[in-house]
């Protein structure tokens, strides 16, 4: 038996030695560090927090770029404004609408009827241009006219770097946007949950219309539905877009949540092959990133001392400390050296205080910096208080009033006086009989 037992533990023994067993790696075995993916696929991606309107992941995010199929949030954004709250209201489609429609479509028909919510799921679930034209006559008449919509509202959000020609996505030359506006114009359009439910849905069934039978709408994003893609079907995001153009690569605007904090994750012009479309692939490794990279870390307490400042007049100290007002807790990368990291720099509002000092005072202001830029200001109190020595204020009052010209104008004047009243006293002193010998 002994004899058996040694010869399978030498095969195994040998076995490994060959090949290599296939462990899976645990969270604790991986490189702890908190450097973010690289992103080797694509042109432009970006890593935005709602919560905090600040951006911890950036390449390219400022180049000119096309913007594909995420013309359509900017779509959803004004069609949701308008008409979201009339989801069973009815639209005739007209021939306007449908001209010139290319690319991804649902086959709309001329004076077929459908409401604002099929329509709207059409659009944002489907990736419809028919529905997106649609959509656009209904809200502004004409398709130049919500053009024209589209460009106004991307100013109002801040996207400057963006110009739409057409609510679709379709190419066109002078439509272009940044990986930085598409962030903030997704994180605009996150603020509606009839968009982002709606683009986080598997598939959505049109009913029998007065034009064509039932039809059956597919999510065109591979985050959740397998019509497209299987291998990139995936619970954690949330909504946005997604899409293709020959001229604008593979983009891809999502959602990711955790702990409170809320991140928009931009991908634009990634490439694909037969192995990956890296849009998704790209994507998922920033989310992965992004929802355990930052959180919110304790800077600073109230019971951290800051600086000191002299106290004059004081019964028996001769100065008193300042404090931060409120718990300091920002947001940060989970790996930063607080000692280290963070900058302190502090201004006191005045060079002493005056005795009697009240508890909460406030004495200064306190800014912190995190790699040049700054994370806020805060107000410096004092903790307690201090009482006046009422000897030393007398004093102090006395000092004070000598040292004032009417004080010194006063005390000239007084001794001129006495003066003169000692000469008039000397004069008038003097015998009569010396004064007549003198005459």
């Amino acid at each position: 038996m002994k004899r058996i037992v040694s010869l399978m533990l030498s095969v195994l023994f040998m076995l490994t030695a060959i090949i290599p067993l296939a462990v899976p790696v645990c969270a604790d075995d991986t490189d702890d560090s908190n450097a973010p993916p690289t992103v080797d696929h694509a042109n432009a991606a970006c890593v935005y927090n709602i919560e905090n309107d600040q951006f911890i992941f950036n390449k390219d995010m400022d180049k000119v770029i096309y913007p594909a199929s995420t013309v359509k949030l900017m779509t959803a954004i004004l069609a949701v404004e308008a008409l979201g709250e009339q989801l069973n209201r009815k639209i005739t489609v007209t021939s306007d609408a449908l001209s010139g429609v290319q690319g991804n479509n649902i086959a709309l028909k001329r004076d077929e009827v459908l409401t604002v919510e099929q329509l709207l799921y059409a659009l944002i679930c489907g990736c419809a241009n028919d529905a997106a034209n649609v959509l656009a006559v209904e809200v502004a008449g004409s398709v130049e006219g919500f053009v024209a919509m589209m460009n106004e509202k991307a100013k109002e959000i801040g996207a400057e770097n963006t110009n739409y020609t057409n609510p679709t996505g379709m190419h066109h030359p002078a439509m272009v946007t940044t990986a930085a506006d598409t962030a903030k114009i997704a994180a605009y359009a996150y603020k509606y949950e009839l968009i982002v439910d709606i683009s986080s849905e598997e598939k959505y069934i049109i009913g029998e219309t007065n034009k064509q039978s039932q039809r059956t709408i597919f999510n065109k994003n591979s985050y959740f539905s397998t019509y497209m893609e299987y291998k990139y079907l995936w619970k954690v995001p949330r909504g946005l877009n997604a899409g293709y153009t020959a001229e604008g690569g593979y983009c891809i605007a999502t959602s990711a949540s955790r702990d409170g904090l809320t991140y928009i994750v931009v991908v634009m012009g990634a490439r694909a092959d037969e192995e990956e479309i890296y849009s998704y692939s790209e994507a998922a490794e920033l989310i992965k990133w992004a929802l355990y990279a930052y959180e919110y870390v304790k800077v600073l307490t109230t019971s951290d001392m800051i600086c000191e400042i002299p106290v004059l007049l004081a019964s028996k100290v001769d100065y008193v400390m300042l404090f931060p007002s409120e718990n300091v807790e920002l947001y940060l990368p989970v790996d930063v050296d607080i000692s280290n990291d963070i900058q302190l720099t502090w201004q006191t509002d005045t060079d002493s205080f005056i005795a009697p000092v009240s508890e909460g005072q406030v004495g200064g202001r306190l800014t912190i910096t995190y790699n040049g830029n700054s994370l806020g200001t805060y107000e410096l109190i004092t903790r307690n208080s201090v009482n006046r020595n009422n000897f030393l204020y007398i004093l102090d009052l006395a000092k004070g009033l000598i040292d004032t010209p009417q004080f010194r104008t006063v005390v000239i004047i007084i001794i001129v006086l006495i003066v003169g009243y000692v000469v008039l006293l000397i004069i008038f002193s003097i015998p009569r009989k010396g004064r007549r010998y003198r005459r």
